[in-house]
C-alpha cells in the first residue's frame, strides 16, 4: 500500500508484484484500485464505527486541534512522523 505518493506503488510493480496486490490511497495508477473510501462496501463505516464503539478496533489518536488551529494540524501531518490520526474538531 502505497500512502504518499506512488512510488511505493510503481516499485512495487517493478518486482513483479500484481497490481490486484498494490493499492494507493495517494492517486490514480491505472490499474490499481484505489483505497479511498469510494469504493467502500455498503455499510463499511457502519460497522468500523460499531468495532470502535465495542472497544473492538483501536483508531490510535496523535493529536487533536480545534478547527482554529487546522495549519499546525496540517502542518504536523505533512511532517509524515506522525503516530496515529490527527483530529480536527469541529
Amino acid at each position: 500500500m502505497d500512502l504518499h505518493g506512488t512510488d511505493t506503488a510503481l516499485a512495487a510493480r517493478e518486482i513483479g508484484v500484481p497490481d490486484e496486490r498494490i493499492t494507493t490511497i495517494a492517486a490514480q495508477i491505472d490499474g490499481i484500485t484505489p483505497a479511498n473510501g469510494a469504493n467502500a462496501a455498503p455499510g463499511a463505516l457502519a460497522e468500523i464505527a460499531g468495532l470502535v464503539a465495542a472497544g473492538r478496533l483501536r483508531v490510535p489518536i496523535a493529536a487533536s486541534f480545534p478547527v482554529e488551529q487546522i495549519r499546525t494540524a496540517v502542518e504536523l501531518q505533512a511532517g509524515r512522523h506522525v503516530q496515529g490520526k490527527v483530529v480536527i474538531d469541529l
